[in-house]
């Protein structure tokens, strides 16, 4: 799972892609072998963040979240984990269907 990361009105230092490649580690093998695809756009509007991430699943299925905020690690923390338990949820779906 090699994630895309975007940015708009804004350019990430690299401590803020470390600390994105760190939270997405917290992904266990079993889901990242049905990943497909990770996208994450980071927005800069003013002095708000918005956050946009997409998972398209091997058997057809694309989860999105979007978060926005005003500090840009808090941000990513709190998005990573929602991103992470809806992944860990739509896979024991799939796991229960």
């Amino acid at each position: 799972m090699e994630p895309k990361i975007q940015t708009v009105n804004y350019n990430l230092n690299e401590s803020e892609k470390i600390f994105i490649f760190k939270k997405l580690e917290k992904f266990d093998t079993h889901i990242k072998k049905h990943i497909d695809n990770l996208k994450i756009t980071i927005k800069k509007e003013h002095e708000l963040f918005e956050l946009d991430a997409h998972i398209h699943f091997n058997w057809g299925k694309i989860i999105h979240i979007r978060e926005d905020g005003k500090i840009l690690l808090n941000l990513i923390d709190s998005a990573m984990a929602r991103l992470y338990k809806t992944a860990t949820k739509e896979k024991e779906k799939k796991n229960n269907k």
